[in-house]
């Protein structure tokens, strides 16, 4: 299975607007990086067809816990990132197969090898690791009629593509909300003061 496709950490654009912008407190980049992941992800979702909802709805962004990030402000952009949901049967409205949603909209990106049915997936060997079972991946047969189903060619351009594409945006987004959050942390540490 090929890996979901997604932006990590914004890292070259943080790390551009940290040596421009000097030690700035961790409270005021933050929520400016979480303004250019939303813009990010909005880029994304505008680079697929309106009719295909389903993938819209599983692109999205989330912010990334400092203590997973090496104390550092981050957040993550992707296929299948943030809050999504698989798509029902009713949502179908009784077309067959699964549809792409949040579970594999990594095909839309990335495309598919060959596919059978009468046959399924399964890692033999290795351990469970932190990111899922970690083996030899092989097909075992199900029992049920097996079928070509063909492949799927890639449907977009990849995501950290797209996403650069954008960095000019994010920059712009980054140093206003950054600059609004040093404003804030200053305003706050005046009103402590004053307490004291």
């Amino acid at each position: 299975m090929k890996a979901m496709p997604t932006v990590s950490g914004l890292a070259q654009i943080i790390a551009s607007l940290r040596m421009m912008a000097g030690n700035v407190p961790y409270k005021a980049m933050q929520p400016a990086i979480n303004k250019a992941a939303q813009y990010a992800a909005k880029q994304v979702k505008a680079s697929v067809p309106g009719r295909y909802k389903s993938v819209r709805r599983a692109i999205g962004w989330r912010a990334k816990k400092k203590k997973f990030n090496k104390g550092e402000p981050g957040a993550k952009v992707g296929a299948g990132v943030g809050r999504s949901r698989a798509t029902t049967q009713k949502e179908r409205k009784g077309r067959p197969g699964v549809g792409i949603d949040a579970r594999n909209v990594h095909w839309w990106f990335l495309g598919t090898d060959t596919r059978y049915t009468g046959t399924k997936r399964k890692r033999v060997g290795g351990r469970r690791g932190r990111r899922g079972w970690k083996g030899k991946a092989t097909r075992i047969d199900t029992g049920k009629m097996k079928a070509n189903r063909g492949f799927m060619p890639a449907q977009s351009q990849p995501i950290d593509v797209i996403v650069s594409r954008a960095a000019g945006g994010m920059k712009t987004i980054i140093r206003t909300w950054v600059a609004v959050g040093i404003k804030r942390e200053a305003e706050r540490a005046a009103k402590k003061g004053r307490r004291k």
